[in-house]
């Protein structure tokens, strides 16, 4: 029994609550694909152009944006559990009027409230995962959070596909209700546990002058987030132009992005923890570097030929970048963060990953269309040495110790 030791090693002396916030998002994401076939509802009932639809969903991103960050500034003030149960409950029922026979403007206001509320879920979230953990296992209990969301979303995949043959609005009604079950969740299992984190607390437990703990004024910061939304532009191709490319290209059928996707989920649930465990010891720079080249270096493996075997071999690199960076990225941001705005800091690290569907598939786009798939995945290379380039010296500063 001594390998089931070692694989439960890891998680021994994770506090409850970060099993609790991981069972919330299991829940949420497992209604999770309302929005994956908005798109297709738009087009099927109201007969949408192309650009009318994107415009729409752009709402919904630019709401996931703003709340990301409304999300993180909330947490600094009052307690995070009560921002996670408003937000799900806010995000259930406004999901579930996706449902409704609505005139076609009135999506509009509505997809900036959905977007706010999800978004706004996400930095509350990850602080009370996070935040209650002890520093040396803040990476493992991040690679938890990431097994639950993948789960959820795997079992969502399957059950909103289903779902949609019967119609969409089944799947905005199950997104809706999952939402509220999660939110319920919360309400029952906090509901004898004491408050973890107080946004006025910790304010005055804060610098005496707020503003030097402001991440507007922090240069590291700034531009570990320069090249956070660089990296992204990259990440953010395996959803838009490498459909398009195994299609026109490597003549694979619809169905091989589906396995992709499926290797993807596969590695980070059976991986994840294991890697996350790692990363203190192997370095928190060596890991984000090593995680970022990762990242862009996979889709130069496309350009080496066209059997299926790149294009799987491409999802394998991808997928270890995205399994050094996540838990990294979020243990050097709770490090450096330890006598300032936490929140705020976290929301614009969740905003940048929620707002890089404004424009990394436009610029994917762009690229794909005027210089073609080749130089576009050597500029996914060089995008991740760019990368490097503005992390170095900003994580140095950012994982310095304090004086």
């Amino acid at each position: 029994m001594s390998w089931l030791n070692r694989i439960a090693a890891p998680f021994r002396g994770l506090p409850r609550s970060v099993y609790i916030q991981a069972t919330a998002t299991l829940i949420n994401n497992m209604g999770g694909m309302a929005k994956l076939f908005l798109p297709l509802y738009f087009r099927e009932y109201f007969n949408l152009s192309y650009a009318h639809i994107g415009w729409l969903m752009g709402v919904y991103g630019l709401g996931l944006l703003g709340g990301s960050y409304l999300g993180g500034l909330l947490s600094d003030r009052y307690d995070s559990r009560w921002i996670a149960k408003l937000m799900l409950l806010a995000s259930g029922v406004l999901t579930l009027l996706l449902a409704a026979p609505l005139p076609i403007w009135a999506y509009v206001p509505l997809l900036l409230a959905v977007g706010t509320s999800d978004g706004a879920f996400r930095p509350a979230n990850m602080r009370l995962v996070l935040e209650p953990v002890r520093p040396e296992q803040r990476a493992v209990a991040q690679g938890v959070y990431r097994i639950a969301f993948n789960l959820g979303v795997s079992a969502a995949g399957i059950s909103g596909g289903l779902l949609a043959a019967l119609g969409y609005h089944y799947v905005f009604v199950a997104q809706g209700i999952a939402a509220l079950l999660a939110c319920g969740w919360l309400q029952w299992a906090w509901r004898e546990m004491p408050c973890l984190n107080s946004g006025l607390a910790a304010s005055k437990a804060s610098s005496p002058d707020m503003a030097t703990g402001s991440p507007w004024q922090d240069r590291a910061f700034l531009l570990f987030v320069a090249g956070q939304l660089v990296i992204l532009t990259v990440f953010d191709q395996m959803y838009g132009t490498l459909g398009l490319f195994l299609r026109e290209h490597y003549r694979l059928s619809p169905s091989w992005l589906g396995y992709l996707f499926t290797l993807n989920g596969l590695m980070v649930v059976t991986l994840q923890v294991a890697i996350a465990n790692r990363v203190s010891h192997w370095g928190l720079l060596r890991s984000s570097m090593l995680g970022v080249l990762c990242m862009g270096g996979s889709f130069t493996l496309l350009n080496a030929g066209q059997h299926a075997g790149w294009a799987i071999a491409m999802m394998v690199v991808l997928t270890l970048g995205e399994l050094l960076i996540s838990p990294t990225w979020t243990t050097i941001i709770m490090q450096h963060t330890e006598q300032r705005q936490r929140g705020r800091y976290l929301g614009i690290y969740s905003a940048v990953w929620s707002g890089r569907t404004l424009y990394a598939p436009t610029v994917g786009a762009f690229s794909y269309a005027i210089w073609g798939a080749s130089v576009t995945w050597w500029l996914c290379g060089l995008l991740a040495l760019i990368t490097c380039a503005l992390h170095r010296p900003a994580l140095r500063q950012m994982l310095a110790p304090a004086n």
